[in-house]
């Protein structure tokens, strides 16, 4: 009876060590496979055109953007400055007809 449990113990042990050993054969393919292809991927050249596509599009609405907001600007301006034109010919010919007397302040 201590020989059959001893003999069972003992193909047990020899199962799990089978068990192990196969384990440890398949981490180490898949390390080294994981190994190969990170390889792969480090020395493969990147996909820039598609970035690079992109950016161009990005700067080509930001000049557009950046034009519209001077032409904006341009005109606000040309508004401003005829209307501070408008303000100081009217002040001119306030001060004038004051100086000629045709009206007072």
């Amino acid at each position: 009876m201590a020989s059959d449990i001893t003999g069972g113990v003992q193909a047990m042990e020899a199962e799990a060590a089978k068990v192990l050993e196969e384990a440890k054969a398949k981490a180490s393919d898949i390390v080294q496979n994981a190994r190969d292809e990170a390889r792969k991927m480090a020395s493969g050249e990147l996909p820039v055109d598609d970035v690079k596509a992109e950016c161009a599009k990005i700067v080509d609405a930001a000049k557009k953007k950046a034009e519209a907001d001077v032409a904006q600007a341009d005109k606000q301006a040309a508004e401003i400055k005829k209307a501070t034109a408008d303000k100081v010919d009217g002040y001119a010919k306030q001060i004038v007809s004051i100086v000629i007397g045709e009206k007072t302040a």
